[in-house]
């Protein structure tokens, strides 16, 4: 039985890396590969309130996807650490990294996504009260939102690689064999780099070939 558990355990993190794999690469094939940028992106000053709403709701739907899987990889990988001990400890030890990870990590996060809303109360706070610290303060914050937007992706993307390049390395032993000798960190994301575009080829050649079954609608 808990030979049968601990091989479950590496199968879902396996297929759990894979997905983070691919959603990393994705973003690293998006920023190097040159490609139409996304229609409704583009008319996203054009769009109804109605329509903003869904193509918000679309990407808050892919964030939510990607963040509860890297959420539960890493429940599972600190239930792995402590498989052996008793349940108690487990509960322990999974409840803390459960709360540290939606608490500390996603709490940060969220703060880090308000920083404008704050900046611009500063702003205002600032003119009433005749405060230029604390209007230029706010107005550097409204200014600095898009790089740190940036910085958030560029940095979840290196961490999706980092995180599914730990799984493969330490749960498929040709790539532990094939990388052992490499830095730890440079094996990890380089492991999850180059199984992320296996399978974020391996996506595009089915939905290309699926495009091309598909029945065209009759105008």
């Amino acid at each position: 039985m808990s030979y049968f558990w601990h091989e479950s355990i590496d199968v879902i993190l396996v297929v759990g890396g894979l997905y983070l794999a691919y959603e990393g690469a994705e973003k690293v094939f998006e920023y190097i590969v040159p490609h139409e940028p996304n229609p409704l992106d583009e008319k996203v000053k054009d769009l109804s309130k109605k329509e903003f709403l869904k193509h918000e709701k679309s990407k808050v739907k892919s964030a939510i996807v990607t963040d509860f899987i890297l959420s539960v990889e890493i429940i599972i990988i600190a239930l792995g650490a402590v498989a052996s001990q008793s349940i108690t400890i487990q509960i322990l030890v999974v409840t803390f990294i459960a709360i540290l990870a939606t608490v500390g990590v996603y709490g940060i996060v969220g703060l880090i996504v308000r920083m404008d809303d704050q900046g611009y109360h500063m702003i205002i706070q600032g003119q009433r009260n005749s405060q230029p610290m604390r209007k230029r303060t706010g107005a550097l914050m409204v200014r600095s939102m898009p790089l740190v937007i940036k910085s958030i992706g560029v940095i979840g993307s290196i961490a999706l690689l980092l995180v599914s390049g730990g799984i493969f390395m330490h749960k498929i032993d040709y790539i532990h064999d094939l990388l052992h000798a490499w830095p730890a960190l440079l094996a990890e994301f380089t492991s999850g780099l180059v199984v992320g575009f296996v399978v974020l080829v391996v996506i595009k050649l089915v939905m290309f070939i699926v495009s091309k079954f598909k029945p065209k609608s009759i105008s």
